[in-house]
């Protein structure tokens, strides 16, 4: 006959923090609430005065030093040690550990959800059941949870439903108090504990067990998560033992997918080395493209965070760029109501002038633009009847061609000088008038053109500048920092790195 044994219970009232209510504990631990009992001690809610803001509130786990054995208090340190080493959204998080008089004290995040057998019986008397999506995304959660721990060759030992805590709608795996740590890959725990209903028949036969034990006992969660109701059960405690060792396998009622059901009996198997692995479970199709379905709704769900986030910073802002102008707007009144009544009417005054002066700044603004625009369009206009003409000119020598191999003549300068007067007299060439007022009419188109093409040009090779540092300044990659702040974050990124391995594979 086995013996099981019962895990000690922890007296009330063993240290301060269960008789004070406000007690400080370690310094920075304000007391809230006593949450419950566990299998190794007295589980509180706590204030973290030195938390940042929204993650005050978390758990403080006291087990007491007195009442535990030798072994017992390893196991208590062992299990801070465990916790301080795993990091997934679908794990407690473990914050700190200490001892605080004769306890021994574990600070974890609070699940404001409760735990999975708490709502499994609270819909269970509203006369529901969780839907299909619901059970299937929770399951996969818990698969990626377990799988982290196998991977780091970490037992878990006692997967049950009230171990299992839900936040944000979002299940994680807890009470790592009887996990173990496998030195070697083929070490197999023989201590036998835990709850007789989720426990594997190796472990009920006392012959060891090692991973497999943990895909047992989550299958034995994911069929209560679909009926409602424990898979093995029994009137009394060698009734479900004896339902578990040598009993038929159960299934799923008709209304769920076949083949959640077949994934569910292969990890029922009876023999530990035919059932499958949390990784080998994440890679069946039927699993794999559930996958799929929730890396976009968490990919969605994390770009809507992000935007209500910047709303949040934007709505930050307004507010105090409001404030600073109000603040400012005060000051002004202040400063106006300190004055004299004279002072306050030469204000007004000036203020009067500002505006005035700004009106007329602002039509002197048009007009000017009105006339730099009419003149660039008489410009526009005398520069396309010059290009004409000249082109007109120059196409007459263009179409003489000399012939081939013919040499060119020498230039002679008395004939190029005698072409030059002729072509000064044939244009009307005059001498400068003596009169300034005629001389400045006669040639201030000309000089006006030339100065003024002039600085049109050097506007534009200016201009460009500015556009080639832009250039320059866009073609530089902006380094951006991705931060996985949230659980639903770190989820997408371990199922990303889930459908990876599945593609290589």
């Amino acid at each position: 006959m086995l013996k099981f044994r019962e895990a000690p219970k922890c007296e009330s009232g063993s240290i301060a923090i269960s008789t004070s209510p406000r007690t400080l504990i370690a310094r920075r631990y304000v007391l809230q609430q006593k949450l419950g009992s566990g299998s190794f001690g007295t589980v509180y809610l706590v204030s973290d005065k030195k938390a940042r803001q929204g993650e005050e509130l978390k758990v403080l786990k006291e087990i007491s030093i007195e009442g535990l054995n030798p072994n017992e208090t390893v196991q208590a340190n062992l299990e801070a040690q465990l916790l301080s080493k795993l990091d997934h959204p679908a794990i407690v998080k473990f914050y700190a550990s200490f001892v605080e008089q004769d306890s021994f004290c574990i600070i974890t995040e609070y699940c404001e959800g409760g735990d999975l057998d708490y709502k499994i019986q609270e819909y269970k008397e509203a006369g529901k059941t969780f839907t299909e999506n619901q059970i299937i995304e929770w399951f996969i959660q818990l698969l990626l949870g377990v799988d982290y721990m196998h991977e780091r060759r970490i037992l878990h030992r006692d997967l049950k439903s009230k171990n299992i805590f839900l936040k944000n709608n979002l299940l994680k795996i807890g009470d790592f108090g009887v996990s173990r740590l496998l030195m070697g890959s083929c070490d197999l725990a023989t201590t036998l504990t835990g709850t007789p209903h989720y426990m594997s028949p190796e472990a009920l036969k006392h012959q060891g067990y090692d991973t497999k034990s943990d895909i047992w006992s989550l299958a034995c969660i994911l069929y209560e998560m679909c009926c409602m109701n424990h898979a093995f059960t029994g009137s009394t405690f060698l009734a479900i033992v004896l339902n578990i060792v040598g009993g038929a396998t159960p299934t799923l009622p008709e209304n769920h997918p076949r083949e959640l059901n077949g994934i569910m009996q292969s990890m029922l198997n009876k023999s530990p080395s035919l059932r499958p692995s949390a990784i080998e479970i994440l890679k069946i199709p039927y699993i794999d493209d559930k996958l799929q379905h929730l890396m976009h709704k968490y990919s969605e769900m994390t770009l809507e965070d992000k935007n209500l986030d910047c709303q949040k910073e934007a709505a930050h802002i307004i507010n105090a760029m409001q404030k600073k102008i109000h603040l400012q707007t005060l000051r002004a009144l202040s400063e106006v109501q300190k004055m004299t009544p004279r002072e306050r009417m030469r204000l007004r005054k000036l203020q009067a002038a500002d505006e005035e002066a700004g009106k007329l700044k602002k039509i002197v603004e048009e007009k000017y633009e009105e006339n730099n625009k009419r003149m660039q369009e008489l410009r526009s206009r005398n520069f396309q009847q010059q290009s004409i003409d000249v082109f007109h000119d120059l196409d007459e020598p263009a179409s003489e061609n000399l012939p081939e191999n013919q040499p060119i003549p020498s230039l002679d300068l008395s004939e190029l000088e005698s072409s030059l007067e002729d072509t000064t007299l044939d244009l009307g060439y005059h001498e400068i008038p003596e009169d300034p007022l005629v001389a400045e009419v006669y040639y201030a188109d000309a000089f006006d053109s030339c100065s003024e093409d002039s600085e049109e040009q050097e506007g534009e090779t200016g201009s460009l500048g500015p556009e080639v540092e832009a250039q320059d300044e866009g073609s530089q990659p902006t380094s951006r920092t991705n931060h996985q702040d949230s659980d639903i974050e770190a989820l997408a990124g371990c199922l990303e790195s889930v459908l990876g391995c599945t593609s290589l594979d």
